[in-house]
């Protein structure tokens, strides 16, 4: 008789591999005997997402007498990662949030409020209805915003209209599924496009893409859809291993992509959307009809940062719409008392959830060495994670750091191609790790 425990069946390989996965992700960044330092200063952390937060609850843990005001006037917290999955249909809008009161650390001082102005020269920042607020070190975290208007004839409110839709809004994300329901049933042109600025999640835009096509081959409808993906890049993917992979998943599944198309305008009641084209320094306007279109903003740092000193970058002499910040430390090149971490952050990597949970434990040790009059030496590599789902039941899973180079975090799978342990760490590890590790400052 064959004992039961004599092989792995496909499901309890899975298991292991997430584990294993999940083991090697949180042995990266677990603080085991985190030392408790005795370095006083009035700590003011602008922002409450995933860096904020993370950076709030780290430092709590990690300073003796900790003094922390977090501003931020949200009242809701969004898992923004899983966007792209309740577009898709994985998932359900509620599973996505929590109450902001819910995530920030009892002993933080929160300051419900929004800031509009930046004084690092005096040590000092503005806000809306709490007045002047000073610091003594400030860790610059308020995430990213989106120029939706920027796109003539589209607002953020108005998403929706024209079948027109976008996964970085959480409502518009909703309405997302049932539009490729209704897409995959009627049939049609699909077009999805991304944007010409740096973007959260710089993968999204194709996983969207995929995963509507993937759902309109498991319902028989694939032939009735004109799945296409405009680019206002040149190439799939900034790695060259994850690119190679993109660009066959594309040939094999027959959806034509398009490079150096800029998105400009949407005429929501004839469906048309029209691009700037350019190549080879030559520009023309090019457009084309729809059913359904997936669009993605311009993003920048939000207007208070963009019109503060803060923003203004020494080698080129101007202000840029990232904060220049040492790519290692994280401490910002000009005002040492400011640590720069998460979306905002102008350094050579992706913006997503991934790199900021790397990022927040260097910024933790470096801004404690700066109150204690140390010379701050914890280096962010660069890591970032964009987990691509493909198709429902595979992720291809891209870590890679600042030289591009693949940097996986489960060994034995092979991390040029898609595969089920990925989707599993996807849609069930990395949103419990997100809410009970990171944001607890563990993990």
């Amino acid at each position: 008789m064959k004992q039961a425990n004599s092989y792995l069946t496909r499901r309890n390989f899975a298991k292991l591999a997430v584990a294993a996965g999940v083991g090697l992700v949180a042995y990266k960044v677990i603080r085991f005997n985190l030392p408790v330092s005795n370095a006083k200063a009035k700590i003011v952390i602008v922002g409450g997402g995933a860096a904020g937060i993370s950076m709030a609850a780290r430092l709590q843990r990690a300073l003796s007498n900790p003094d922390i005001t977090l501003i931020d006037p949200s009242e809701t917290h969004y898992y923004q990662p899983g966007f792209t999955l309740i577009g898709s249909g994985v998932c359900k809008a509620s599973e996505v949030h929590k109450p902001e009161a819910s995530l920030i650390p009892s002993d933080v001082k929160w300051v419900k409020d929004s800031v509009t102005e930046l004084d690092p020269d005096n040590n000092c920042l503005k806000t809306s209805k709490s007045g002047t607020i000073p610091y003594d070190f400030m860790v610059l975290c308020p995430g990213i915003q989106m120029h939706f208007e920027e796109i003539e004839g589209i607002t953020r409110e108005t998403l929706g209209v024209g079948n027109v839709h976008c996964i970085y809004d959480f409502q518009s994300a909703q309405q997302c599924w049932t539009a490729i329901q209704e897409l995959s049933q009627k049939g049609g042109r699909a077009l999805f496009t991304d944007t010409w600025t740096k973007l959260k999640c710089g993968g999204a835009p194709k996983k969207i893409n995929m995963m509507a096509e993937d759902y309109s081959r498991r319902q028989g409808t694939r032939e009735k859809i004109d799945f296409q993906y405009i680019s206002a890049g040149d190439k799939m993917f900034d790695v060259p291993l994850f690119c190679k992979r993109l660009e066959k998943i594309y040939e094999e599944r027959h959806i034509p992509v398009t490079f150096h198309h800029r998105i400009k305008a949407v005429d929501t009641a004839a469906h048309q959307v029209y691009f700037e084209k350019t190549v080879d320094g030559v520009t023309e306007a090019v457009s084309h009809d729809y059913d359904f279109l997936h669009i993605v903003p311009p993003m920048s740092a939000p207007d208070f940062v963009k019109a503060s000193p803060l923003a203004f970058n020494p080698e080129t002499g101007k202000q840029e719409s990232w904060v220049p910040a040492d790519k290692g430390t994280l401490v910002h090149v000009r005002y040492p008392n400011v640590m720069v971490v998460g979306d905002v952050a102008g350094i050579p990597t992706s913006k997503t959830g991934a790199a900021i949970r790397m990022q927040v434990p260097v910024a933790v040790d470096n801004l404690i060495a700066l109150m204690e009059g140390k010379t701050p030496t914890g280096i962010y590599d660069g890591y970032t994670a964009c987990p691509f789902a493909t198709e429902r039941g595979k992720v291809l899973m891209a870590e890679f750091g600042y030289d591009k180079e693949p940097t996986p975090s489960i060994p034995f799978l092979d991390p040029g191609v898609e595969h089920w342990p990925g989707w599993i760490l996807k849609t069930r590890v990395l949103k419990p790790l997100y809410f009970q590790g990171m944001l607890r400052g563990l993990c």
